[in-house]
């Protein structure tokens, strides 16, 4: 058998129109500035010789630096009591990455598995769940819904360049890789030093950990099971719970082999029939619908809108608008059956509503300010509204 072919002259690909249309793709996602200060707008005052400046660095090995990334804390469940760290990348490293991902992701796209669906092109989490309903339709009852415990903070950087050197044979583009992983981050003013992981909220960071986890699904592939990843979150469909153990105990093997572990809380054989969570739904064979801590969250953002002390007007029917319509086009799929649950939420927050404008909560006042005054008047929108032409009207 013949040697491998790997993937020579990457950075000779780095031209004008590759980084125009990187900058196009981080102007898109818009987003903070890094420790710079310097936001997308005032990048692209400047936008050819930024761009020029960059390209000379990227094709000139240890020439580029990456600046460290800014960390922020973003909360990580609905009562604020732990919070996940985000790594935001100054807008000229972010446009790097995009440049690299883009190189890289032609090559590995190829090579990932079909049950595969983080962050990839015309993949969502909506045909995650659709593939795992599949399965349980066709008979698989019982799974492994399993967790890798601070996945993106643990991934080894040799392992995740090593990953990527089995395809590429560019070493500029795996030292620019290396410069990512390793840029550092301010916290409040302090430099910390990353020798493992790669952040979120690094742009080539969902690629990077598709290319790690590849090696998973591909062992799960060859030992007969099946399943569905979206990043580290992934549900191994079995027949019954010997199969999950069985399966369970492949999974920790290959993760020992990778550098990382399972979080034992988050990890747990269930069965279809009672459900689990997935992707912020909570999946049984009776109902598909969403998981208690997303609509938890989503009350605590409706809540922090709605406070009484605030007077009720057009801006705060507006952010309502936003955050019941970004609920509603999750939720509102064609396999859920949110609809009980949906009529709940909308009075909640109509009586949420009331009570802002006027100051209270008493039932007369449902008479003082009607549903259809709310809706035609105010503008304001209801879940509901969304399931016309997604979820059947006769679902659960």
């Amino acid at each position: 058998m013949g040697k491998k072919r790997k993937v020579h002259s990457l950075t000779g690909r780095i031209d004008d129109r590759l980084l125009m249309q990187s900058f196009k793709a981080v102007k898109r996602n818009r987003g903070a500035a890094g420790i710079d200060k310097v936001s997308v707008g005032m990048f692209e005052e400047n936008l050819d010789a930024n761009l020029a400046a960059l390209k000379r660095d990227l094709k000139t090995r240890d020439t580029f630096v990456a600046k460290p990334l800014r960390r922020v804390f973003i909360p990580k469940d609905a009562k604020g009591k732990s919070f996940r760290p985000l790594g935001i990348p100054a807008v000229r490293d972010r446009v790097a990455q995009e440049v690299i991902r883009r190189l890289l992701e032609p090559i590995f796209e190829p090579l990932f598995h079909d049950c595969s669906f983080g962050f990839r092109p015309k993949r969502s989490c909506h045909k995650a769940i659709e593939k795992l309903l599949e399965f349980h339709e066709e008979g698989d009852r019982v799974t492994l819904d399993a967790d890798i415990a601070g996945f993106f903070d643990n991934i080894p950087h040799k392992l995740i360049v090593d990953a990527v050197a089995e395809e590429v044979a560019d070493g500029n583009i795996l030292n620019l890789i290396w410069k990512f992983l390793a840029a550092g981050v301010m916290e409040n003013g302090v430099f910390k030093p990353t020798t493992i992981g790669t952040p979120q909220g690094g742009v080539i960071s969902p690629l990077l950990a598709n290319i790690v986890l590849n090696k998973l699904d591909w062992r799960l592939e060859q030992a007969g099971y099946r399943f569905v990843r979206y990043a580290d979150d992934f549900v191994v469909v079995c027949k019954d719970r010997v199969q999950a153990k069985a399966a369970l105990e492949l999974v920790t093997e290959v993760m020992t082999e990778l550098g990382l572990s399972l979080s034992p809380e988050k990890t747990k054989i269930a069965s279809y029939g009672k459900g689990y969570d997935f992707l912020g739904f909570r999946l049984s064979s009776k109902s598909r619908t969403m998981r208690t801590k997303s609509e938890e969250k989503f009350k605590t953002k409706i809540r922090e809108i709605t406070r009484r002390c605030h007077n009720l007007d057009a801006e705060v029917i507006k952010k309502l608008n936003q955050v019941i319509r970004g609920t509603a086009n999750f939720f509102a799929t064609k396999f859920s059956t949110c609809i009980k649950l949906f009529q709940k939420l909308d009075r909640w927050i109509r009586m949420r509503v009331r009570s802002m404008k006027f100051k209270r909560k008493w039932s007369n006042d449902n008479y003082r300010l009607r549903k259809r005054n709310l809706q035609n008047k105010l503008g304001l929108l209801g879940l509901l509204d969304f399931t016309q032409t997604t979820m059947s009207k006769t679902s659960r």
